[in-house]
């Protein structure tokens, strides 16, 4: 477990900000492993938050294309997705969200790689659906997730998988802020839990389960 050292703040009660929810797959079948040219798919979309509390959805986009090599923080090498789908994310001359939230968003962070400066206040559903104890079982998959909360969700078969992700999170999303404040979502977020299940795309790769237990921050 990578222990990430911060000091203790206390976030304020945000009155607006975007969150930015995404999602990575490989397109291929399988779990493959992380490897250089590895062909993925990446979709995102925006909740864009409004001074009474209420939260609009902004159109994101969809992208393909490929892992790239680069040197390691620590050494070695690690696997991004290529400058051209965090530009298509992260344009330069944008300001940066206020929250960034995924499934098992510190894996999701790691994928896109690129230096950020003062990183965004993650948002990780998994934890989060954790704590709140969402789902019928243990296993807190984000397909059963989504079963749970809303079995009505239909499965477009004809998006690619980051894309179906990205709207199975934006349901989990979607009922945890309902539950909660989003300063307290991203103080949790935070917290020690089990890690995510193995049964998803990238649940096979070395680093899924690394699950960084950071400084827990208070909120107002």
């Amino acid at each position: 477990m990578t222990i990430v050292k911060e000091d203790t703040t206390i976030l304020p009660c945000w009155r607006e900000g975007t969150i930015r929810l995404l999602d990575i797959a490989p397109t291929g079948p399988g779990q493959p492993q992380l490897a250089e040219g590895l062909p993925i798919s990446l979709a995102y979309c925006d909740l864009v938050m409004r001074p009474d509390y209420t939260f609009a959805d902004v159109n994101g986009g969809v992208f393909q294309g490929v892992l790239q090599k680069v040197p390691g923080e620590r050494g070695g090498s690690d696997f991004v997705v290529e400058d051209r789908l965090f530009n298509a994310v992260f344009p330069h001359d944008q300001k940066l969200p206020l929250c960034l939230a995924g499934y098992n968003v510190s894996f999701l962070h790691r994928l896109l790689g690129a230096p950020w400066g003062e990183r965004p206040h993650q948002l990780c559903l998994h934890r989060l659906a954790r704590i709140y104890n969402l789902g019928k079982s243990s296993d807190y998959s984000l397909a059963e997730l989504v079963e749970y909360l809303q079995p009505s969700f239909e499965v477009p078969w004809f998006e690619c998988e980051a894309f179906t992700r990205m709207m199975q999170s934006r349901v989990v999303l979607r009922h945890l802020l309902a539950e909660s404040r989003l300063n307290m979502l991203a103080a949790l977020s935070v917290a020690r839990t089990p890690p995510p299940p193995t049964s998803e795309p990238f649940g096979k790769v070395q680093g899924w389960q690394v699950m960084e237990d950071r400084v827990y921050r208070d909120f107002e």
